[in-house]
Order: C-alpha cells, then sequence, then structure tokens
C-alpha cells in the first residue's frame, strides 16, 4: 500500500472533519449489505456465496448503479461536493489492498502441498497442461489484439510485451478457494476426482503466482535484464528467509501458542500478543515484497506459505481473520473491481467481439488442456471433461491478477472489463456443467442427493 493511500486515513478522521467521515461510512453499509444480499441469492442458486459478492460490487459500479442512478451513486461513491478530492477512493483502495494482504496470508497458510505429493503424476500432467494452453492462447490472442488496444481504450504507452505476458497469465489461473467450496457443496471433496482436481489446482495456483510474479517483475523493470535479474535474486532471498528462517523459528512459537477456547465454542486460539506479532510480521513482508517491485500480496502469500502444514496453526489463524477478511474487507475488494469496471466500454461491436475472443480462448484453453490431460492420464470421458470445467473456474484468483495487471497500467479498461466478465463466467458454469458432465458416474447418487441432478 502506497503512503499516498495511507495518508488519505487522517484526512477523512482529521479532528473537525467527521462530515468527511461520513461518506466512507456509508460507503461500508452499502457495500458490506450488497455483499451479503448477493451471496444468499447465489447460494439460493447453489452457486458459491463469492460469486455472488462479486457480482454485487460488479453491480455497485458504473456499469449498474452508477448507469442507473448516476446522482445517486455520486452521492455514495463520489462522496458529493463535501468530500475531499479522492480521498475517499483513495480509502477505499488502502482497505481493498490491505483485505488482499490478509487473504493471500490465509491462502498461502492454508495451501495443502500434501496434495501435490499425493496426486504426483496425473495431478502434475493436468496442472501443466492448465498453465501452457491458456497462457499460449492467450499471448497468442493479445498479440492479435495489440494493434487494435488504442480502439479499446488503451494507452499509446502500454508496452505489447507486457500486456501479452498478463493476459496469458490471467488466462492460466484456477481460483482453488472457490474451487474448494464448491467441492465441499457437491459432496466430493474427499472423493478420487476431488483430489485430483484439488491437486492439480494446488500446482496450478503454485506455478501461477510464481509466474504472476516473474510477470510482473519483467514489466515493472521494464524488461531490463539487469533490473529483472536484482528483482528475481531478492524475491528469492526473500522466500528463501520465510522458508528457512521465519519458518523455523516462528512456527514452534506459534504451535506452543495456541489454546483451545476454554468454553469449547471457538476452537483453538492464539493470545493477542502471539496474533500481533504474526499481523507485525505479515505487513512487513507485505512491504519488503512491495519495495521489491512484486506487489505487496505477494508477501503475504509468501509468509502463508511458510507457515502452512500445521493444522492447529491453521485453524487458530483462521479463526482469528477469515471471518471479518471475509465479511469486510472481500466485499470492498469487489466492490472497488465494480469501480472500475465500465461494461459500457464494450458497447462497440469489435469490443464485443473481443470479449466474445476472450472468453472462447479461456475456456478452450482451461477446459479443453485440462480436460485432454485429464483423458491422456486415464481417466473416464465424463470425469476428465469435468475436470476441465472445475478447473476453469476463476472467480477472485482472476480478480486479483488483473487488478495487478490494471495497477501496473499495462490493462486497458476495457479488456480488465473483459477479464471480469470473463472470470465471473467460468465460476458460474462450472457447477451446474460438471454436474451434467458427472451423470451415469459413481459420483452421480450424491449429486442427486445434494440436489445438483435430478434423480
Amino acid at each position: 500500500m502506497t503512503i499516498e493511500g495511507w495518508a488519505s486515513l487522517p484526512i477523512l478522521l482529521a479532528a473537525g472533519r467527521e462530515e468527511a467521515l461520513r461518506p466512507l461510512l456509508l460507503q461500508l453499509v452499502v457495500i458490506i449489505l450488497a455483499a451479503r444480499g448477493g451471496g444468499v441469492v447465489a447460494r439460493w442458486l447453489r452457486q458459491p456465496s463469492v460469486v455472488g459478492e462479486i457480482v454485487a460490487g460488479l453491480l455497485l459500479g458504473p456499469s449498474a448503479f452508477g448507469a442507473w442512478f448516476p446522482d445517486l451513486f455520486a452521492a455514495v461513491f463520489r462522496g458529493g461536493v463535501a468530500a475531499p478530492g479522492g480521498a475517499l477512493e483513495a480509502s477505499l483502495t488502502s482497505f481493498s489492498q490491505v483485505g488482499l494482504i490478509l487473504l493471500l496470508f490465509l491462502i498461502g497458510v492454508e495451501f495443502d502441498f500434501s496434495h501435490v505429493r499425493h496426486q504426483g503424476r496425473l495431478a502434475a500432467g493436468i496442472s501443466l497442461a492448465g498453465i501452457a494452453a491458456p497462457f499460449v492462447l492467450g499471448y497468442g490472442l493479445a498479440l492479435v489484439m495489440t494493434p487494435r488496444l488504442g480502439a479499446l481504450g488503451g494507452e499509446s504507452t502500454i508496452d505489447p510485451r507486457s500486456f501479452a505476458l498478463f493476459l496469458g497469465t490471467a488466462m492460466s489461473i484456477t481460483a482453488i478457494p472457490i474451487l474448494g467450496r464448491i467441492l465441499i457443496e457437491m459432496g466430493m471433496q474427499h472423493t478420487p476426482l476431488g483430489a485430483t482436481v484439488v491437486a492439480s489446482a494446488a500446482c496450478d495456483d503454485a506455478v501461477g503466482w510464481t509466474l504472476l510474479a516473474a510477470v510482473s517483475a519483467l514489466a515493472t523493470g521494464g524488461f531490463e535484464a539487469g533490473r529483472i535479474a536484482g528483482m528475481v535474486a531478492a524475491t528469492l532471498g526473500f522466500a528463501a528467509a520465510c522458508l528457512f528462517v521465519v519458518r523455523p523459528l516462528l512456527l514452534p512459537v506459534l504451535e506452543r501458542s495456541v489454546r483451545d477456547d476454554a468454553a469449547g465454542d471457538l476452537g483453538p486460539r492464539l493470545p493477542l500478543g502471539m496474533l500481533s506479532v504474526v499481523l507485525a510480521l505479515l505487513f512487513v513482508a507485505a512491504w519488503i515484497t512491495s519495495r521489491i517491485g512484486i506487489f505487496a500480496i505477494f508477501g503475504g502469500f509468501l509468509l502463508g506459505a511458510s507457515l502452512s502444514g500445521v493444522p492447529k496453526v491453521r485453524r487458530a489463524l483462521a479463526a482469528h481473520l477469515t471471518d471479518f477478511v471475509t465479511v469486510f474487507f472481500l466485499p470492498i475488494f469487489f466492490t472497488f473491481t465494480g469501480l472500475r469496471t465500465n461494461i459500457g466500454s464494450l458497447g462497440t461491436p469489435e469490443a464485443a467481439g473481443w470479449c466474445a475472443a476472450v472468453f472462447a480462448v479461456a475456456v478452450l484453453g482451461k477446459w479443453g488442456g485440462c480436460g485432454l490431460a485429464a483423458r491422456i492420464g486415464g481417466m473416464p470421458a465424463g470425469e476428465a471433461s469435468a475436470v476441465g470445467v472445475f478447473m476453469n473456474t476463476r472467480a477472485l484468483m482472476e480478480l486479483i491478477v488483473i487488478n495487478v495487471g490494471m495497477d501496473l497500467g499495462v490493462i486497458p479498461p476495457a479488456v480488465y472489463c473483459m477479464l471480469v466478465l470473463m472470470a465471473i463466467g467460468t465460476t458460474l458454469m462450472a457447477t451446474p456443467l460438471a454436474a451434467r458432465l458427472l451423470r451415469g458416474s459413481p459420483y452421480e447418487p450424491t449429486l442427486v442427493a445434494r440436489g445438483f441432478l435430478r434423480g
């Protein structure tokens, strides 16, 4: 998070300026309630609640709320005429960035490397296909799109190589947290197919985050070999410090500090002192990777991954952080994404055609690549195709990637909008399509019992 982002908060909280704080409080009320409402509707439609939260954030942006009620939208999200210029938007940006740091830390802590070890060759093959095929197709599409970036609102300063690398990376991501929720709701998390999908997605995410960090370094370093080499060396050094210094020193202390709640209702908890130490280290890690030039979120993920593997520590950290991150910070991030997304930027036939091409390439690369690899690995046709559909789930992880690209200035607004719609569409299609593909398989009775298929 930038110094300017933090500096905006005292503006809102300064003595005698509570009239400037009130618009921010109104924003938070609207954002939190809209997210909860979207989550409820999504669950009613048998979709993960996070899909409804993403859609709610999109609807709060200029594409819906701003288009239908422009004056009310300006009053809520632009702060009215009384707000200091830019302070409200800077505050939402700061909140969303802090939320992503916490989220990536939790994802790192919950990352289960045993899935990768146990599934072995099949998961590796599916993951490799799920990275290579969409990346190559996305990179190729970007090369075709590059001459038309000006017509899509792109600045002349966008580097074609950075754009192509980011589009390829965006096509390669799988959202393992959302995929895990889908498998749990379908009752498939402990099945052989579920284990294969989770292991493949874990490999995919490990490679995907590494790829994103590398592409960010290339874009930030301006493709200067010396600067990029320095960023890569610093990143590897920091990762090694997390794994070989922080983990052996901090993890045993955390494990000894975990205490079960006396009433037995809250599960394992950390003392507030230890939780303070963890949060301080988390923000130091985020600051270090931000200084390196590969974004603060990678510091959160690397620190979290270095502390993974101990169930009671994972449960204790999740008990402290997950609910607040889910209810408060994530809706702010989704709304921040929605405020950046204007479907009106796709109003021309050319832009709509490119949007369809982005969606088609994304689905073909992930569904086709992973499904084919699973079939070659010996899975039945229906199950192999279902693996491809599951791996095609992008959701939250895709939004993080494209926001990184937007912040670096390598993705124009229209392409950003295309990728947001692709992230939502590929997630919405996962559950119903996978259920249909698994009809006639050993998983059909479970899907019928849970209401995903008719008997």
